[in-house]
């Protein structure tokens, strides 16, 4: 279980590292008059990643190529992400009523308590019931 979130992460990561890495390259050789910190970067990675995309930080027009696929990607990771989350909550649901299910399984002890019928583990019963036959 703790796999699955941890690939979830480090996929998150690298898309936005991917993204941030490619935005300030193709603002090293734009000539266009642009100029992105790398906190914006990161903001506009994490936006575009998870498709919100608000469009207060405009890449410049050489880099919409990339874009294109960059978004592709992000949506099938996030899209890809949301299933496996979905997938971890239904385990875990199943895991809860197979741990549920496993506590109440009757032991034999309790069938034979529950039963009314007398234990022939020990010979008093056999005796009492004998005894009351012969009555």
């Amino acid at each position: 279980m703790n796999f699955q979130i941890s690939e979830i992460v480090i996929t998150f990561i690298i898309l936005n590292m991917i993204g941030v890495f490619a935005l300030q390259i193709s603002l090293l050789v734009t000539d266009e008059d642009i100029h992105i910190s790398w906190m914006q970067s990161l903001y506009w990675a994490v936006q575009t990643t998870t498709t919100i995309g608000y469009g207060d930080v405009s890449p410049p027009e050489g880099f919409r190529w990339f874009l294109l696929f960059y978004l592709a990607i992000s949506t099938y990771a996030v899209g890809s992400a949301l299933g496996k989350l979905r997938e971890l909550s239904t385990k875990l649901e199943s895991m809860r009523l197979l741990y549920a299910w496993q506590q109440q399984e009757a032991s034999h002890a309790m069938l034979t308590d529950f039963s009314g019928k007398p234990d022939s583990s020990d010979g008093r019963d056999e005796e009492n019931i004998e005894g009351a036959k012969e009555m």
